[in-house]
C-alpha cells in the first residue's frame, strides 16, 4: 500500500490502515483472560495466538521464555508497526512521528542513566533491557560502555539530548542524589518538540491533535507540580523552572495560585475550581490505597480515552494513526503490568483497577 502522507488520499489510506490495526487490539475479555493466567509461560502462549502479537512472539518458546524477553517482544510489536508507517512518511508528518517515537528513545536513555546511578555496571544485563527504536540516533553500544554521568553526556554530544542534559548532569556530578531533574528534563524536551510539531501540521490535523497532546501537557505539568511540591518540598519558583516551557490550558498563574494552598487538599480544591476534569482525576486518584500508581494510571487513562474518541470519530487521516499508536502503547503498558500481576500473584480484581484501559464493569466510560 502506497502511504505517502503528503497527499490527502494517502493520509486517508494511512488512517484506514490504523483502523485495521485497531481491530487487532485485545478485547476486554482477553484482558480478563490474561489476568486469569498463572505464569509468564501461559501469557506468552496466549499472546502468540493473538493477531496483534503473534509475529513478534513467533520465535519465543513459552515454556522457556524469560519475563524480560517476553516484555521486549511485546514492546517490539508497537515499534515494528511504527517502523512500517515511518517508511511512508515525509516532511512534517515524518518529523512529528519520529518525535513521537522519542518517547521510547527517552525511556531507553533514562534506563541508561538509572543503570549508571545504581552502579550495577553489567553491560550484558543492561543490553537485555534495550530495544531498537525506529529513527533513533542514540549510540547505544557507546552508551553501554560509559562508566559515569560525564561519559554518558560526552557520548550524547551529537544528539538532540545533549543541550538539555548538560545542567542536570552537572548537578549530578556535583552531588545531587536524585535523577528526578534529569528525567524531567528529558521528558520535557520530548513533549515540547511534539507540541511544537503540531503547529506545523495542516490545520485540520492541528485541530484534532492539539487537544490530545495539550491535555497531556497540562496533566504532566500538574503531575510534576504535585511531585515537586509534595515529595521534594521545592518552592514554587523551583517548581516552575522544571515545568514544560510550553503550556496549554494550565498557565503559570494557575500554578502560583494553587501553590498558595496550605496542604495538598487545598491545592486540589483550587485545581478543581480552575479545571474540574483535571481536579477530579487528582482527587479520585489520591483517595486510592496506592495513590501514586492510581494517579499515574488515571492520567494515562484520560489520554487513552481521548485517543479512543479520535480514532472512532471523523474521517481517517494522519491523526487516526497517531490515536491508534497511543492506544497500542497503552495496551503494551497494560500487558507488561499484567505480566507483573500474574508473576507476583496479585489480586486480579485489584490489579484490574490499575490498568490504563477500563475493563471493570465492561465499560470504557467518558470522563465527566
Amino acid at each position: 500500500m502506497n502511504l505517502v502522507s503528503s497527499s490527502h488520499g494517502s493520509a486517508t489510506a494511512l488512517g484506514v490502515k490504523a483502523h485495521v490495526l485497531y481491530s487487532q487490539l485485545l478485547k476486554a475479555d482477553e484482558y480478563w483472560a490474561l489476568l486469569g493466567l498463572n505464569s509468564t509461560a501461559e501469557i506468552a502462549a496466549f499472546l502468540k495466538q493473538t493477531a496483534g502479537y503473534k509475529d513478534q512472539l513467533e520465535t519465543l518458546l513459552p515454556a522457556k521464555v524469560h519475563r524480560i524477553d517476553l516484555e521486549n517482544a511485546v514492546r517490539s510489536s508497537v515499534l515494528a508497526e511504527a517502523d512500517s508507517f515511518l517508511f511512508y512518511l515525509l516532511g512534517v508528518w515524518r518529523k512529528f512521528f519520529i518525535d513521537w517515537l522519542s518517547w521510547y528513545e527517552s525511556e531507553q536513555l533514562k534506563s541508561i542513566f538509572r543503570w549508571i546511578h545504581s552502579k550495577r555496571l553489567d553491560r550484558d544485563m543492561m543490553r537485555q533491557h534495550l530495544f531498537r527504536v525506529p529513527g533513533s540516533k542514540l549510540p547505544y553500544e557507546a552508551l553501554l560502555n560509559c562508566r559515569d554521568y560525564k561519559e554518558v553526556l560526552d557520548t550524547l554530544r551529537d544528539t538532540k539530548f545533549y543541550k538539555v542534559l548538560r545542567e542536570p548532569v552537572r548537578r549530578l556530578i556535583n552531588g545531587e542524589s536524585s535523577l528526578f531533574s534529569l528525567e524531567l528534563a528529558i521528558d520535557n524536551m520530548v513533549e515540547m518538540d511534539l507540541y511544537n510539531d503540531i503547529k506545523k501540521l495542516p490545520v485540520d490535523e492541528q485541530k484534532v491533535l492539539e487537544p490530545l497532546f495539550g491535555s497531556r501537557i497540562d496533566l504532566l505539568n500538574l503531575y510534576h507540580f504535585h511531585r515537586c511540591m509534595w515529595y521534594y518540598n521545592m518552592t514554587i519558583e523551583e517548581t516552575i523552572s522544571r515545568m514544560l516551557p510550553v503550556k496549554y490550558k494550565v498557565k503559570v498563574h494557575h500554578l502560583r495560585e494553587m501553590a498558595k494552598g496550605a496542604n495538598w487538599e487545598e491545592r486540589i480544591a483550587l485545581m478543581e475550581e480552575y479545571f474540574p476534569t483535571y481536579g477530579k482525576i487528582f482527587h479520585d486518584a489520591l483517595e486510592q490505597d496506592d495513590k501514586e500508581l492510581a494517579l499515574e494510571m488515571s492520567i494515562k487513562r484520560y489520554n487513552y480515552l481521548k485517543a479512543l474518541s479520535i480514532l472512532r470519530n471523523g474521517v481517517p487521516g494522519f491523526h487516526t494513526a497517531i490515536a491508534y499508536f497511543i492506544l497500542k502503547d497503552h495496551e503494551v503498558t497494560d500487558i507488561i503490568r499484567m505480566i507483573e500481576d500474574v508473576r507476583y500473584d496479585y489480586d486480579r480484581r485489584s490489579a484490574a483497577q490499575y490498568l490504563i484501559r477500563p475493563i471493570i464493569n465492561g465499560g470504557e466510560p467518558a470522563w465527566q
